[in-house]
This record gives C-alpha cells, sequence and structure tokens, in this order.
C-alpha cells in the first residue's frame, strides 16, 4: 500500500532549527506515519517513510527514539543505519521498532533546501500488510505441497556455501543488514519454516518472520524479513520465482555486483555517503529540545 504527503511550509530554516525541526514530527506525513504503525485492521509487516533532511541520520535517529519515547512506545531494538544499495545519495535508519508497532525504515536522501520534509516522490509513505502479501503472492504458481524429493532440495540450500557464507557476514560486525538471494517455485512460507530450523540449528535467536515486498529497478520482489535478537540484526532472503528449481543461490545479481547469491550493507559505507554534504549533526540539547517542542 503506497501513499503520498505533499510537504507544506515545513521544509525551509526559519532560523529557529528546533522548531522547524519538531514541525515536521507533528506534519501530515509523520502523522501517516503514525497512523500506518498503527493499523488494526490485518498485520501490518513493514513500512518505508520517505524524507529529505540536512540533519545528520544519527541525530534524526536519537529524534525519533525520543518521539515514541515520549508517546509511550519507546524502540526496544538496536536500529540500523546503512546506505542504499540502489540510490548512490540515499541511505536508511534501519528496523525502528517502536513497542507494540511493526518494523519500519526511515529512508532519507540530503536536501540542500529542507531541513527536514517528506520527500518528493511518487509514494513517501509505503506499507506491506497481510492483504498486499497475499496479492502478491497470487501473481505466482508457488508450489505449496512438495514430495519427498522437493523437500530434500529445499533442505539442502540452508547446507550449501552460499547459505553459509550468508551465516558468516551476517554475523560479522561490519555487516549491518544483507539479503540472501535465491531462486525458488516454492510458497515463501515454506521457506520460512525451513529457514527458521537452520537458523535455530547455528545459534540464532529469531524471534519474528514476515514477508515483505521491495522494489528493485523499478520492480517489486519478495523476501521474507527476519527479525534476530542473536544477532541483533534484521536480515533477509530475498527470492525471485523460478518454475524449474525448488530452491538454488541465485544466477544473478541483485543489488551488487559482489556477489549474485547475497547483498551485503557494511559500515564502511556510510561514511563516504555522509562525507559529500555537509549534514547537521545536533546535540544533545538540540535533541532533547525537538522533542520536547513536538
Amino acid at each position: 500500500m503506497n501513499t503520498n504527503v505533499a510537504p507544506k511550509d515545513i521544509a525551509l530554516d526559519n532560523g529557529d532549527l528546533v522548531e522547524t525541526v519538531a514541525a515536521y514530527f507533528r506534519s501530515g506525513h509523520w502523522n501517516k506515519v503514525i497512523e500506518v504503525l498503527s493499523i488494526t485492521e490485518e498485520p501490518v509487516y513493514h513500512a518505508h517513510a520517505y524524507v529529505e533532511t540536512q540533519i545528520h541520520p544519527m541525530s534524526l535517529e536519537e529524534i525519533v527514539k525520543g518521539y515514541f519515547d515520549k508517546i509511550g512506545r519507546p524502540v526496544h531494538r538496536k536500529i540500523e543505519i546503512f546506505t542504499s544499495g540502489q540510490v548512490v545519495d540515499s541511505g536508511s535508519i534501519h528496523g525502528i521498532e517502536p513497542h507494540g508497532m511493526p518494523h519500519f525504515d526511515l529512508l532519507w536522501k540530503y536536501s540542500p533546501t529542507a531541513l527536514l520534509a517528506p520527500a518528493k516522490r511518487e509514494h513517501n509513505v509505503e506499507y506491506w500488510g497481510k492483504s498486499y502479501m497475499d496479492d502478491f503472492y497470487k501473481k505466482y504458481p508457488f508450489k505449496t505441497e512438495l514430495n519427498a524429493e522437493e523437500e530434500a532440495e529445499l533442505e539442502a540450500y540452508f547446507e550449501t556455501a552460499a547459505f553459509k557464507k550468508y551465516c558468516e557476514l551476517n554475523e560479522h560486525p561490519d555487516v549491518v543488514h544483507i539479503h540472501a538471494n535465491v531462486e525458488t517455485s516454492v510458497h515463501p512460507d515454506l521457506i520460512r519454516a525451513v529457514a527458521l530450523k537452520a537458523m535455530a540449528k547455528r545459534g540464532w535467536d529469531v524471534v519474528e518472520a514476515v514477508p515483505v515486498a521491495f522494489q528493485m529497478r523499478g520492480q517489486m520482489h519478495g523476501k521474507v524479513v527476519f527479525i534476530g535478537n542473536t544477532p541483533e540484526k534484521i536480515f533477509d532472503i530475498a527470492w525471485a520465482f523460478n518454475p524449474a528449481v525448488t530452491l538454488i543461490p541465485s544466477t544473478r545479481y541483485w543489488l551488487t555486483t559482489e556477489n549474485p547469491t547475497y547483498d551485503a550493507r557494511t559500515m564502511h559505507e556510510l561514511p563516504l555517503l555522509l562525507k559529500r554534504d555537509p549534514y547537521r549533526l545536533l546535540s544533545l540539547k538540540e535533541i532533547e529540545a525537538v522533542v520536547a517542542a513536538i
């Protein structure tokens, strides 16, 4: 589900940084984000909010956490900040999970004119709930019942060198987010079940695993998103439908050209992005003042 909330007069810095930033968190765009996160009619698995900003993402992260503390829904997981794999001048404050709400990402691009404003794009609030994913899955003739040979092939993927490499990278402290890329004819719910067993066998503590779709080069693709306590990260298995296979490592590249079987975001990429533009790193006093003014 997508929507767009147009920026209004909060985009320009009127000389009062605190009030200008606080005004965004009282704006229609942010209110739409909260509305999406508060949906009770169906499970909401994930959401995106897109902004343009001059505020350093680490400062923006602290303001967001302060906001949710203030409304009684504290963020209870570690947040990851990394660059986009597709858009070279953008990044993500990833895996924001307020208490009792689905996790969401705040995706930003630097703006030369706006301290903090809704992004000027076709859809600047997106979410993926049960009804969306049910409709998305209808596009593919997935196998929902497997014979013994197919079950063995499904389980065999989790013994491959590709999956073991994915696990090693996910456990590395420099890797902040990673996708395993696969080709499959099997319904993602079946992949999810076997993946959880393999992850538990490795000693990972996964607290939730949900279906999500994401856009890559103008097309929507599917993935299963795993929310882990050990490792304390959010990590994915991204799938492309291939009726000729049960489940295999991807044979084509996805977001990057490092390896077709995975895409990883690392700690080393963010400083390179942030050096391009004069982001404003706020003081603790300024952050506290913004939260108080919301």
